[in-house]
């Protein structure tokens, strides 16, 4: 075995004890506290060591010394980065771990300059100047700093300079992190040839990392109001029934939050019904949260065969890989929130109508299943459902051969499918609103707000009163709000994609700048630009949850046109010595095991764990009997009625609701509930004060 086969054993076992380390080591056998993001920082030195292991085992020593530093000088900056609503540079460093960040990325980038100059500087430069061209390489830093910045924090500040101060440090990381990858293309790769990778692969990545998310970070809970709502509906969906009774008069104080309606002797959540629906199969089998990370793995299937149909093997198993690695797909299917399942239906629905191009007896069938995809996302995102719906019948009728005719012919099941779901839903308004074109959410927030407050366009009186501060920048929406909203939710993309420190939408601007787009090229543009153009109008522009959310259904345009982007800088640069575009291909590889195992882990610990205040302590006492209750002659009741004194989001505790008050029931004490008259409702349980024992993290 030789030196460098040793060191890199030794590497690897380093970081896999670092690692461990990290992971298993409690407080109290280290003997003080740690902070979170602390033990991130740790492992990422495991993962560093990790990968420089595997580089030397496979005699490429100066590859995996520059992985190493690209790794802990990305994390660097990840690390003076808060994570919150929008991810913005401490400039002024708070600590001496922070001032130490500083002297990491400076390593990083000196570290990268030395192996350059050391492989011939000038001539990288000149190749790099006559293929990709100097102007072309200018605008691409320029484009990905200001990409970097989101602007609604600032604009709410009116802080300009300290606005202009990130984009110039910008200017600064983003080619000190190039530079690192401009000198991994001189050096001798990891990778010794081109390998055919399985899409149940980055499927798998998809599932284990959303399954590793739910269960320590998102802890298998909602996290915003709105999956709260969402997870009740699926709740009575589950129980055969639309609606539920109407709680008793004493407990409503107690049962009030965002979206649940008490309408007469109903009780439901003012929601869409798509995604209740769905979510009810988790519910019926225990597993909510399973649903959405099934969903995601199943999505990177489906964009794998659109891809290969599109455009080839090779391009899917970019488009697969890109996408079973992107941070953003997993945290969403994380998540309770909606997007994933519109994504899978999307892409279901798509998969079917390129199916149905061959000449086959269950052509008929594959497009009425195409429709009746669409349909539910109409069902489940009306906006998104509309504009996805109509492009894809523009696209039937467009591409089929034959005349007006024919193309109407051929059109007429997609249709017909779209209006079984769709008119699903309408039908549902109709049931809960009295009007199939009025949806419950619009009743909900016109008696909240103000009659028309959650309106579509531009208007004085659009938005909840009052605002939602730096949410809701200004009142009413106008176009000037709605440019700062598209911004600042690029800038989101830009972070969240693929979490790479060179910018998540660095492919997607090679593709504007070296490829030549072909008509699909087109069509996945035009898809982007219409989802972008519809949220342009809404008054409503969501990033601090799981970035940005209302652009979820351009996520599979954005990782093809990503792909193309590889494939045009790829191509540009010769294959002489038949090695470059393994050495290409192996960045490619190490940025996407940086956005699962350093970007992904950080925003776990920094963000989704107890975001929102959410936490599972009230669900772990209920687990472990603290809320048993028999009744006062000592029959078994049919539970306790818990009055939970405020600490943390009450959807912590009303999310264990059953919609038919069945078990234990959950009230928000907030100094609304009368006690007593709670338990002249009802006698035959006992009424439990309780405090969550909780501090946050």
């Amino acid at each position: 075995m030789t030196r460098s086969k040793v060191a890199g054993t030794l590497a690897l076992i380093l970081g896999g004890v670092i690692l461990l380390a990290a992971v298993l080591v409690s407080d109290q056998m280290y003997g003080r506290p740690t902070a979170l993001i602390d033990r991130w920082y740790f492992s990422v030195s495991g993962v560093a060591l990790m990968a420089l292991g595997v580089c030397l085992r496979r005699e490429a020593a100066l590859f995996g010394i520059l992985a190493f530093f690209l790794v802990v000088g990305g994390a660097a900056q990840l690390y003076v980065t808060d994570p919150l609503w929008f991810p913005a540079l401490h400039l002024r460093p708070q600590n001496w771990k922070e001032f130490a960040t500083i002297g990491v990325v400076t390593a990083e980038a000196l570290v990268a300059l030395v192996i350059l100059l050391r492989a011939g500087s000038g001539q990288f430069w000149a190749l790099a100047d006559r293929h990709l061209g100097r102007g072309k390489i200018l605008a691409f830093v320029l484009m990905t700093a200001f990409l970097s910045v989101p602007i609604l924090g600032f604009a709410a500040r009116q802080a300009g300079g300290a606005y202009l101060a990130h984009v110039l440090v910008a200017l600064v990381l983003v080619p000190a992190h190039l530079l690192v990858m401009a000198a991994m293309t001189q050096v001798k790769s990891p990778i010794s040839g081109l390998y055919r990778l399985s899409p149940l692969v980055p499927a798998a990545v998809t599932l284990l990392g959303s399954l590793a998310l739910v269960w320590f970070a998102f802890e298998r809970m909602p996290h915003v109001e709105d999956e709260v709502a969402y997870l009740f509906q699926a709740k009575t969906f589950a129980g055969g029934a639309l609606t539920a009774p109407a709680p008793p008069m004493a407990l409503r104080p107690g049962l009030d939050y965002y979206l649940f309606t008490v309408a007469g002797d109903r009780w439901y959540a003012a929601t869409a019904p798509g995604w209740p629906v769905a979510l009810s199969l988790g519910v019926l089998a225990g597993v909510p949260w399973l649903v959405n990370p099934l969903l995601a793995a199943l999505s990177v299937l489906l964009a794998h065969a659109i891809t290969n149909r599109l455009a080839g093997r090779d391009q899917a198993d970019l488009v697969a890989m890109m996408m079973g690695a992107s941070p953003w797909l997993m945290e969403m299917a994380a998540s309770l929130m909606t997007h994933t399942l519109t994504l899978f239906l999307m892409l279901l629905a798509w998969w079917m109508l390129l199916r149905a191009a061959d000449k086959h007896s269950r052509q008929v069938f594959r497009l009425a299943v195409a429709g009746l995809a669409m349909g539910w996302i109409f069902a489940t995102r009306p906006l998104d459902g509309l504009v996805i719906g109509m492009l894809s019948g523009i696209w039937l009728f467009l591409s089929t051969p034959g005349g007006v005719m024919r193309a109407a012919w051929r059109s007429l099941p997609y249709a017909l499918g779209c209006l079984v779901t769709g008119g699903l839903a309408l039908a549902y308004n109709a049931a809960i609103t009295g009007h199939a074109l009025v949806q419950p959410l619009t009743v909900y927030l016109d008696a909240a707000w103000g009659v028309g407050a959650n309106a579509y366009g531009f208007g004085d009186k659009i938005g909840p009163p009052g605002g939602w501060g730096t949410l809701d920048l200004w009142p009413g929406h106008s176009l000037a709000e709605a440019v700062v909203n598209t911004l600042n939710l690029a800038a989101s993309l830009q972070f969240d994609l693929m979490g790479w420190s060179v910018g998540s939408l660095a492919l997607i601007l090679a593709f504007f700048l070296w490829q030549k787009p072909n008509r699909t090229d087109a069509a996945m543009l035009a898809v982007i630009l219409a989802v972008v153009l519809a949220m342009f109008f809404y008054w409503f522009a969501d990033s601090y949850y799981v970035g940005p959310r209302y652009w979820f259904l351009a996520a599979f345009p954005m990782f093809y046109l990503s792909g193309r982007g590889y494939v045009a800088v790829r191509e540009r640069f010769p294959d002489e010595d038949h090695m470059a575009f393994v050495r290409v291909d192996s960045l490619l590889w190490y940025a996407c095991i940086f956005g699962v195992c350093v970007f992904l882990p950080w925003r776990a610990v920094t963000k989704y764990y107890e975001y929102n205040n959410f936490h599972p302590t009230v669900r772990e006492d209920a687990a472990a009997g603290r809320f048993n209750a028999t009744a006062s002659g000592g029959a078994t009741s049919g539970g306790a009625v818990v009055l939970v004194t405020r600490n943390g989001d009450p959807g912590s505790a009303l999310m264990l609701n059953d919609p038919w008050l069945r078990g234990t029931i959950y009230l928000n004490q907030e100094g609304k509930v009368d006690r007593g008259a709670v338990q002249a409702a009802m006698p035959d349980r006992k009424v439990i004060d309780y405090r969550a024992d909780w501090t946050g993290h």
